[in-house]
């Protein structure tokens, strides 16, 4: 059957388009390089974007309105968030060593700090130079904390130049008014200078958070019963037998902690067992690339990263060889953060070798299962925290972001865990996000169900060109045909009759002989883009190459995506013919 041409314009969404759709189309590597690089012309022709790269739709339209609002210059933007603490975050990212070049690195009296107030939401607005965005977009995009599109579009209706209103900063003596006052005053007449504010944490008004609803509640409800769901036999087997002693209590809703974004759940995560556990946090394997930059950024007391995780690596052992000198110098480690399996290249670590070394040496285990999924795998033995972004399979329907904390009360950093996360919480996920992640998981399973399925037949019909020597592929990476598969076998739920087919999620990743082979297929597949190609020289070595490319299935007929798949196939086949041919000739 001919396969079927994408029509979606560049800077689109993958249909239906609407106000939060959060994916887009930037047909061929070359787009595909330039988003990477911040090409400025491309960025002004798309209509859609991931709207944790940027504010964008009504959360730009939001940023404008507050602008002009506050009078502030034309050399100048903003971004809005709803914590107070975000100032002090906007502060450290800038200002931080890690901003190079240095023409991007702010100064701190480049940053300006407003609180205003849109109807009942209270604003956290941090405006800076526009020539230095570079500088401090890395926080809107790593933490994952800013304002959503459809709280956005629920401020613009309540009318932001009606009803915006500036809330003074405490002053030294504890009143109101002084320094943030003479900050808006000076953002008004364009002199934004080195000394228009010194922010002391303290003097920023408290603030009024987001309302929750019926909605987060039921999210936490149907959260909580599907990691109860089909418990996996071998992952609860005698050989955690730490685990197996206490296994006697259910996640309940409230052990469910709720956020935006799956990187603002990551990041307030860091900052609660931060606060409580001093010392180095520890990753295993790939990562996605939003994590690595933020555990980059925050490693203040220490990033340790375990690259190779595959089966005959070692990495086990050389983790206990880690841990046992961090003991000798009188250190322990705040906590371990695994992807399982990895994005993107899927390797599945030895779980249980890491909940034993977790009691040896008292340190919480923090997974984050978004690539397998929970309807799929069941990690509740082994971690102590379970971490999801929602908006990848749980939603499915690619217009609403989210992301889930779940504490595990059956192992022993529970108490702690959950004293410090209920003390430091406050929502930050907006109700229309909530309700409508509500209606979109009502059918997750169902669609779990045909994700696993193409997935892996994708994934077995690409097999079939890397066992061929003739062709350009020389990877396909996918749990089953990994050589760790029996790690993520030992933690898959068992087939029930609501969900009889547990499988391997959505995700999996083609490698290709050269990056002239990998263009052929990208520049020829006919789906719609929703990633960038990474080639950095650290993460190459452990397996994470720029000649990969990286496929999320969706909803389509099985036979359709594999004849999608055949056709860009046959060009990178003729790509590597005319290479060859060539090298041949000369």
């Amino acid at each position: 059957m001919p396969v079927k041409p994408i029509t979606t314009a560049l800077g689109h969404s993958l249909p239906p388009e609407g106000p939060h759709t959060i994916t887009m189309q930037l047909p061929g590597w070359e787009s595909a390089m330039k988003i990477r690089s911040g090409d400025q012309d491309l960025l002004n022709a798309l209509v859609s974007i991931y709207p944790r790269f940027c504010p964008f739709n009504e959360a730009k339209d939001l940023c404008t309105a507050i602008h002009a609002a506050l009078s502030l210059p034309p050399t100048h933007g903003l971004l809005p968030f709803t914590a107070p603490d975000s100032f002090a975050m906007a502060r450290a990212w800038a200002t931080s060593p890690l901003r190079v070049p240095a023409e991007v690195k702010l100064a701190p009296g480049e940053l300006v700090f407003y609180v205003v107030d849109i109807g009942s939401v209270r604003l956290y607005v941090v405006a800076h130079p526009l020539a230095k965005t570079k500088g401090i977009i890395g926080l809107w995009k790593n933490a994952g904390t800013g304002v959503s599109t459809r709280l956005a579009a629920e401020l613009l209706k309540v009318g932001v130049a009606e009803t915006l209103t500036v809330v003074p900063f405490e002053t030294s003596a504890g009143g109101a008014g002084g320094g943030e006052g003479e900050a808006t005053a000076a953002a008004a007449t364009g002199d934004v200078g080195e000394d228009s504010l010194e922010l002391e944490v303290e003097r920023v008004p408290v603030s009024t958070y987001l309302p929750e609803g019926e909605a987060h509640q039921l999210l936490r409800e149907r959260i909580a019963s599907l990691l109860r769901r089909a418990p996996a036999v071998l992952g609860r087997s005698g050989e955690v037998k730490a685990v197996e002693a206490t296994t006697d209590k259910e996640v309940v809703a409230d052990d469910v902690y709720l956020y935006p974004t799956g990187m603002a759940a990551i990041y307030r995560l860091h900052q609660a067992i931060s606060s409580v556990r001093e010392g180095a946090v520890v990753a295993l394997g790939s990562l996605f690339q939003s994590t690595w930059y933020l555990f980059v950024e925050e490693g203040e007391k220490g990033f340790k990263h375990f690259g190779e995780c595959d089966e005959g690596s070692g990495v086990m052992d050389a983790l206990e060889r880690y841990l046992m000198d961090e003991v000798k110098e009188g250190r322990r480690i705040s906590y371990v953060f695994v992807e399982f399996p990895s994005n993107p290249i899927l390797v599945s670590v030895n779980l249980k070798r890491l909940r034993e070394l977790a009691d040896r040496y008292e340190f919480p285990i923090v997974v984050d299962d978004t690539v397998g999924s929970f309807c799929n795998i069941d990690v509740l033995p082994v971690a102590d925290i379970i971490m999801t972004s929602v908006t990848k399979s749980f939603s499915g329907y690619a217009n609403v972001m989210g992301g889930t904390l779940a504490l595990n009360p059956n192992l022993p950093h529970y108490a702690t865990l959950k004293a410090t996360l209920t003390s430091l919480f406050h929502n930050e996920y907006f109700l229309g996000d909530a309700e409508q992640l509500l209606v979109n998981s009502n059918d997750y399973l169902a669609r779990s169900a045909i994700l696993n399925r193409n997935a892996l037949a994708l994934a077995n019909f690409l097999h079939n060109f890397y066992v061929n020597t003739s062709s350009p592929v020389t990877k396909v990476l996918y749990p089953t045909l990994s050589a760790s598969h029996d790690n993520y076998r030992a933690f898959m739920r068992p087939p029930t009759a609501e969900f009889p087919h547990p499988g391997y999620g959505c995700l999996l990743s083609i490698e290709f002989e050269t990056k002239a082979y990998a263009r052929a297929f990208y520049d020829n597949l006919q789906l719609i883009w929703g990633g960038d190609p990474s080639d950095a020289a650290y993460h190459a070595a452990y397996g994470v190459r720029g000649e990969q490319i990286r496929v999320s299935v969706g909803l389509e007929d099985e036979q359709d995506l594999i004849d999608t798949f055949r056709e860009a196939m046959g060009f990178a086949e003729e790509e590597k013919r005319r290479a060859t041919t060539g090298a041949i000739m000369e």
